[in-house]
């Protein structure tokens, strides 16, 4: 049996539930909210309450930015990574962020826009502010530190492929997008619990008693009618509108249908909030998210008590299965096999069948499957095991080598062409190098300098060595506004393209190929539509 204990934490508010996890079985032992003055005395003492001394603890990340980056489905893992870093850090020279300062985690998606590429999910979280959430548990077997958005889909039956919208209303709302039972986005939005319960903290001195207030107040639907009672009310319901008029914004722009929309966080605790919601989608069902293994008819407490602290279960559920480890800022971790799922570098592949093995000279009366000894069914699943690999490695490696010989086809076919403009520019460069040297020549002795110094004879030569290699690596969708000596053998390349992903390939390229030593990029600016970027290297000796 496994058990983790899962606290969700916001600037003022914990959130916990033990859960105890038997194959797909998964119950929560005791759950609870609290407010701290002392956070570290606050998780200590729901330590010791729930008895969790010695059991993993899963814990949510703060201040998280979500960015998607897309990246080719034919490069290998490496070449995906490097891909990802070259984005994030021109995203933050975008935003005038050091990348150095940011610790990030990323999954892989299919690409529904584009076959021919595959979708990141990025996930960025300050360094200074990840050590900050981990720190009280120094002493403690924190094994699990994640984002609550991609956590909470914990919590739904993915068995269905569901099309849904989760709307997490904890301090700020996030929203998590489902489409085919695969994240699909991930959205923030600054407004939440938090301008509610400090506004009413205001008049009643307290955010513990603020949330009871919140829990005792019911909004006014064309069902219910007017309550005027709750005097609250015009304190909560301008922030209520502002999430659903945004949520709704964003499921209007969503490509496909939404079934669904699940509500979640410490805006539950608003009686009434899910028939709000639903008389702005009127095709859409909206209603609290219900974690899936909950069994009504069992249950001790009153269901929206254990539905109150979702997000600490979602990261309970994370820390005992980790269902999402490429997402896990306390390890990094990428690996995730299990059942009938396995992972080729970040990507998971679901559907692999079982095989199963006749009895081949065996005969029922002798011995059966249920008689094998240990030894004998050892063999056999790992004569599966290497059946199993052996098939799927030559279904891959068959449709990798038909790609590669259309590829080369195309490959012999560009060369051909770019062979012939490059023995068209290369006569052009020749003749006007030939005059160019002819003028010099001329004007030297007009003026009465000495000729040209050793040095500058082999930058005459490196220069149109550089200018034919550059010409054999510009990607196709990259434009060179200039190139420049600069002084010495550094050459600067303006560059311009609509997509950061050529511009950083370009950079890589010329890295890569040793066309340049020491390459550097300035920060990108746009103009328009296009993306501006000097590049900085030395000619090599």
């Amino acid at each position: 049996m496994q058990s983790c204990l899962g606290i969700y934490i916001d600037n003022s508010m914990i959130k916990y539930s033990k859960i105890s996890k038997e194959k797909e079985n998964i119950k929560i032992e005791s759950s609870g909210v609290r407010f701290y003055e002392n956070i570290s005395a606050t998780l200590n003492q729901i330590i010791q309450e729930t008895n969790s001394q010695k059991l993993p603890i899963a814990v949510n990340v703060s201040n998280e930015n979500y960015d998607y980056i897309d990246v080719f489905s034919l490069l290998n893992k490496s070449d995906i990574k490097k891909s990802i870093d070259i984005e994030f850090e021109m995203l933050c020279n975008e935003r005038g962020y050091d990348k150095k300062l940011f610790e990030n985690r990323y999954f892989l998606s299919v690409n529904r826009n584009n076959t021919d590429k595959m979708r990141a999910l990025n996930v960025s979280v300050m360094k200074n502010s990840l050590i900050e959430r981990t720190r009280p548990f120094d002493k403690l077997k924190l094994t699990c530190a994640s984002p609550i958005s991609t956590s909470v889909i914990n919590l739904l039956d993915m068995t269905s492929k569901p099309n849904a919208m989760i709307v997490n209303i904890e301090e700020t709302t996030t929203v998590t997008i489902i489409m085919n039972g695969v994240i699909e986005d991930v959205i923030k939005i600054t407004d939440g619990m938090k301008d509610i319960l400090e506004k009413i903290s205001e008049s009643e001195n307290s955010l513990a008693k603020a949330y009871e207030i919140c829990k005792n107040t019911t909004i006014s639907t064309q069902e219910t009618g007017v309550n005027e009672s709750d005097e609250y009310l015009e304190v909560i319901m301008p922030t209520i509108y502002k999430i659903v008029n945004e949520v709704k914004r964003i499921e209007e722009g969503i490509v496909g249908k939404v079934d669904n929309i699940y509500l979640t966080g410490s805006g539950i605790a608003i009686n009434n909030i899910d028939l709000y919601f639903q008389n702005y989608f009127e095709n859409v069902h909206c209603e609290m998210l219900k974690p899936s293994f909950l069994k009504t008819g069992s249950l001790k407490f009153p269901l929206k008590e254990y539905m109150e602290v979702n997000s600490a279960t979602a990261l309970a559920i994370e820390g005992a299965a980790s269902t999402m480890p490429e997402l896990n800022f306390k390890t990094g971790s990428s690996t995730n096999i299990h059942g009938t799922k396995k992972n080729i570098g970040k990507l998971e592949v679901t559907g692999i069948p079982e095989l199963k093995i006749p009895n081949i000279g065996v005969s029922s009366s002798s011995k059966n499957e249920e008689e094998w000894d240990s030894k004998e069914k050892l063999m056999f699943r790992i004569l599966a095991t290497i059946l199993i690999f052996t098939l799927g490695y030559m279904m891959i490696s068959g449709l990798v080598k038909r790609d590669l010989v259309k590829a080369n086809e195309s490959i012999a076919s560009e060369t051909v062409n770019v062979g012939k403009a490059v023995a068209d520019i290369n006569s052009d460069i020749e003749s006007l190098q030939s005059a160019s040297d002819d003028y010099k020549e001329k004007y030297n002795r007009l003026i009465g300098v000495e000729p040209e110094t050793t040095e500058n004879e082999i930058m005459k030569g490196a220069i149109p060595i550089f200018l034919q290699q550059v010409m054999y690596v510009v990607p196709s969708e990259v434009i060179l506004v200039s190139i420049e000596n600069t002084s010495g053998n550094q050459i600067s390349i303006v560059a311009k393209s609509q997509d950061y992903e050529q511009l950083g390939l370009f950079k890589a390229m010329l890295y890569a190929e040793q066309i340049l030593t020491n390459v550097t990029s300035t920060s990108s600016y746009k103009e328009d539509k296009d993306i501006y970027v000097t590049i900085i290297g030395n000619l090599p000796k």
